[in-house]
């Protein structure tokens, strides 16, 4: 019996050599979670020289290494001058650990940043570098400083009336507000083609809309008119109208 508990105990250590060699090459590819976000909520309303919350829980089923929190704006977009602020952007990284933790952050809003509709994005990586799935929240932030935002009146076209293709569409008008205007874009669609595009810088605290659009080529039938105002932090006005062309 003697004669086999030699090459038995060398089976046995062959194995166990073969089991931590498995362990040791077991790779983590799960990514991992950002399981809720309590704050912000959907479409928030948050105001300059305050601050934005951001709680949320994440998880790994390892061991977690950090969260990203990107502010930016939703609109894509920088008009006229904005002499009362910018568009805001940030980025927070917060250092995590363990399998599940969760986090707080509070986020200055500066007191000069633009109104407007602003995207925050949650991302966490793990101690593999897996990334989870972006969590997103819309919000809307007001600048304290100004909250009023501009008119548009159109006194030309009527809405519902028609013109002749060929002729110029004369759109007349006023737009005003209580400080000081940024921009006024006037666009026309044929249902989702875009026809005619016109920005206009402004930085008076009124305009005086006098715009002649050539129809030159334009096919019978109905055109939408979109004009959109903002005034120096990005507060905005819009007025859509329908007209036919005959």
């Amino acid at each position: 019996m003697k004669k086999y508990i030699l090459p038995l105990l060398s089976v046995t250590l062959l194995f166990s050599v073969s089991l931590t060699s498995c362990k040791k090459d077991e790779v983590d590819n799960t990514a991992p979670i950002i399981a809720s976000v309590s704050e912000p909520l959907e479409n928030d309303t948050l105001f300059t020289g305050n601050e934005l919350h951001v709680d949320a829980v994440v998880t790994d089923d390892v061991e977690l290494s950090q969260i990203k929190i990107d502010v930016h704006s939703a609109e894509g977009h920088s008009h006229g001058k904005i002499a009362a602020g910018s568009l805001w952007e940030t980025i927070v990284i917060m250092n995590l650990s363990g399998k599940s933790q969760t986090i707080h952050k509070d986020i200055e809003i500066p007191a000069d940043v633009a109104a407007g509709k602003y995207h925050v994005i949650l991302t966490a990586v793990d101690k593999a570098g897996n990334s989870s799935e972006i969590t997103e929240r819309d919000i809307i932030i007001r600048n304290s400083s100004d909250l009023v935002a501009p008119v548009i009146t159109v006194t030309s076209p009527a809405a519902g009336s028609s013109i002749t293709a060929g002729n110029d569409l004369l759109i007349t008008g006023e737009v005003v507000d209580n400080l000081a205007l940024s921009a006024l874009e006037i666009k026309v669609y044929r249902g989702t083609t875009l026809v005619s595009d016109n920005d206009i810088d402004l930085a008076a605290a009124t305009y005086t809309i006098n715009q002649a659009i050539s129809t030159v080529g334009w096919t019978p039938g109905a055109y939408t008119i979109e004009l959109v105002a903002y005034d120096d932090v990005l507060n905005v006005a819009d007025i859509d109208m329908e007209i036919t062309v005959n």
